[in-house]
């Protein structure tokens, strides 16, 4: 299953998002991934001195999330299913 993606925005200096542009182009990368595999990087050496992320518990994490919200539907959608078959009285 895909993680889901989301449109995000922020906010930097004209001459910060310049420099992305170029540190990008020279890469070979949109914008977009140069962004994203920055964050990456970070998250796993750890930004301004802090711990490093492992981003494969937080990939697992959103997983779980994503099973729990979909055992949550499938049990609300058994639950019409049966009170649909009562009023029906298939049951």
């Amino acid at each position: 299953m895909k993680t889901q993606k989301r449109k995000r925005s922020f906010r930097c200096t004209d001459s910060v998002y310049s420099a992305v542009e170029e540190a990008a182009k020279q890469d070979g990368m949109s914008v977009n991934e140069w962004i994203v595999y920055a964050i990456r990087t970070q998250l796993k050496e750890g930004v301004a001195g802090g711990d490093p992320v492992d981003l494969d518990k937080v990939g697992e994490l959103a997983k779980a999330n994503s099973m729990d919200k979909l055992t949550a539907a499938i049990e609300r959608s058994q639950r019409v299913f049966a009170e649909t078959r009562k009023e029906l009285g298939l049951d």
